[in-house]
Parts: C-alpha cells; sequence; structure tokens
C-alpha cells in the first residue's frame, strides 16, 4: 500500500488474538455487510478508499464510500476495527486515516466459557443425562457430575487453545485468511474436540464419577 512518496505511520499495534464473549459482538463478525470490511483488513490496514475497492471486490453488493465509512464506524463502537494510523505524503501536511483489525484472530468463546454451570444449561444437561442413562443402562447418572465434567472439558480445551493461539497467532492467521467467520468457529471448535481426544486421560476420574 506504500510508495516512496508515502509512509504509514502505525500507532495502534494489532494483538494476536481476542476472545468475544458477547453475543452482540458475534453478530456483527457474521453480518454480510460488515464480515468483507474484517476479512480485507486482514491483509494490513487500508484507507477508506482501498477498503472500498477492496470490499467491493468481494462483497455480495457493492457499496459506496459514504456506507462503508459507516460501516467502518459501526465496527469501531464494538473494538473490531480501530483507527490505526496514518499516512503521510512525502511534503505534504495532509494525511489520510488508516483503519485495521484490533486482533489477527477472534475467537467465538460465547456460550463456551462455564455455560455447564449456569441454569441456562440446566435442561440441556438434564436431557444428556437422560440420553446416557438410555445409552448406558444400569447405571446412576447424576446432572451435577455430568455439568461439572462438561465444563472442566470446555475449559481445559479453552486453556489449551488460548496458549497455542497465542504461540502461533501469525501462522494460524494465514491459514485461516480468506475464511468466513463461521468457518473459523467450525475449525476451531473442532480443533478443541481433538485436543481433548488427544488429552482424554485428564477426564478418566470424572467419567467415572459421573457414570459415563
Amino acid at each position: 500500500m506504500n510508495s516512496d512518496k508515502t509512509q504509514d505511520v502505525i500507532t495502534r499495534p494489532q494483538i494476536g488474538f481476542k476472545v468475544i464473549r458477547d453475543q452482540a459482538v458475534i453478530s456483527k463478525l457474521y453480518d454480510k455487510n460488515l464480515e468483507p470490511i474484517i476479512i480485507v483488513l486482514r491483509e494490513g490496514p487500508l484507507t477508506i478508499k482501498e477498503l472500498v475497492d477492496e470490499y467491493n471486490e468481494i462483497a455480495e453488493e457493492s457499496k459506496s464510500e459514504m456506507t462503508i465509512y459507516r460501516y467502518v464506524k459501526e465496527l469501531d463502537k464494538i473494538d473490531i476495527v480501530k483507527e490505526v494510523g496514518k499516512r503521510i505524503k512525502t511534503g505534504q501536511s495532509a494525511s489520510e486515516t488508516l483503519y485495521g483489525r484490533t486482533a489477527k484472530i477472534f475467537w467465538n468463546l460465547k456460550d463456551k466459557e462455564d455455560y455447564w454451570k449456569s441454569e441456562d444449561s440446566k435442561q440441556i444437561v438434564d436431557t444428556i443425562r437422560d440420553i446416557l442413562l438410555l445409552y448406558k443402562e444400569n447405571t446412576t447418572i447424576n446432572s451435577e457430575d455430568i455439568g461439572a465434567l462438561l465444563n472442566k472439558i470446555y475449559k481445559k480445551s479453552s486453556e489449551e487453545m488460548a496458549a497455542f493461539f497465542e504461540k502461533n497467532d501469525d501462522a494460524i492467521d494465514k491459514m485461516i485468511s480468506g475464511l468466513t467467520f463461521k468457518e473459523i468457529d467450525k475449525i476451531f471448535d473442532i480443533f478443541g474436540t481433538l485436543i481433548l481426544i488427544m488429552k482424554s486421560t485428564d477426564f478418566s476420574e470424572d467419567l467415572e464419577k459421573c457414570g459415563c
């Protein structure tokens, strides 16, 4: 994005990954109008004019500069896209604002942390218990033990993934480049499941306690 006559001055560095727990923010990530902005900014900060060009190449419907600017401000309010610096032209006092993502990777953890301890999960846990009782006859399974096991499983998975993302954010960012956030969520969910399978012995006592 630079030429010999311009210089990008970045004043707000991008972090490696950001955990998203707010459903309203997650909805914005999935929004068909807003998502293209976040996708094109994976390659680095852009001016509004550049954003318009890149956006209209991949979006379902072309948008005007005014509309793109409004979308950027909408994403700014939820701390997904921010002003990150200025593009300075040699010999000119005027500059262009650069916009960028606040993180390389956005990780959706909504309903995954401590969900199985909450009242919202009670009916689901009870149903899981009933199905397990059908699957494993002549056994005793307690809903509270199931909830505790599920909470431990998801907590362990989240901790393992967070540590892994922290060390490998650049490589992972390249691997998921071009994917939608729904696709990324699915990949991360599967990856988390595989981690749990590889560490299945960590839950042996819990499985025995709840009769699984």
